[in-house]
């Protein structure tokens, strides 16, 4: 995803100045490529998944949140790519950037141990958001004791969440890196014509 953008962008200038497309019109000619092929496979992969490991919950929800998230990576992979100057400095941030958001996202640290001026960081992430939207499918019908009597859901700090808002917010994520992405690809300059 990253090569693409910053591969295309010589090009990109180029067409676009000559007034081929719009920034919408290429951005959207992106997406709707990824769109058709990860909504096919992202299918395939989660059937296997959900079915072979005998997930519990909704099958739908589970698709939905994996393919979500899979959007909201490569609509942020577009926005890395659309910032960055070079594909070093792309291939530099946006791995750092996700470590943190895996980090943050609940797993690792849950949301009751992470240090109070580093929780604000956890609203901001999208993989909190789906994590969240997974667990609740997972476990919300059977939600066994975990630790020192706690619930899964419970340790975890998500019981009582609504996965369907959850995947919404992810989906807000979506939105919101498509439009940084957008104003990336119409208002940088890295290269003049």
């Amino acid at each position: 995803y990253v090569p693409a953008i910053v591969l295309e962008r010589g090009l990109y200038v180029r067409e676009r100045n000559d007034g081929l497309y719009q920034v919408v019109t290429y951005l959207a000619a992106k997406m709707f490529d990824e769109l058709a092929i990860n909504a096919v496979v992202s299918v395939i992969i989660a059937a296997v998944a959900f079915y072979g490991i005998q997930l519990q919950g909704s099958f739908a929800l589970f698709w939905l949140t994996y393919f979500c998230t899979l959007i909201c990576g490569i609509v942020l992979a577009y926005t890395v790519a659309a910032l960055s100057p070079t594909m070093d400095v792309a291939n530099a941030l946006l791995p750092v950037y996700v470590t943190t958001l895996l980090f943050f996202g609940g797993f690792l640290f849950t949301y009751d141990a992470m240090p109070p001026w580093w929780k604000w960081y956890s609203y901001i992430n999208p993989l909190r958001y789906a994590w969240t939207a997974l667990m609740i499918n997972q476990f919300e019908g059977k939600d066994p004791i975990f630790l020192n009597g706690k619930t899964v859901l419970q340790y975890y700090g998500v019981h009582g969440q609504s996965k369907w808002a959850n995947l919404g917010y992810l989906c807000c994520f979506c939105a919101f890196f498509l439009v940084c992405a957008w104003a990336a690809l119409k208002y940088k300059r890295y290269s003049q014509r």
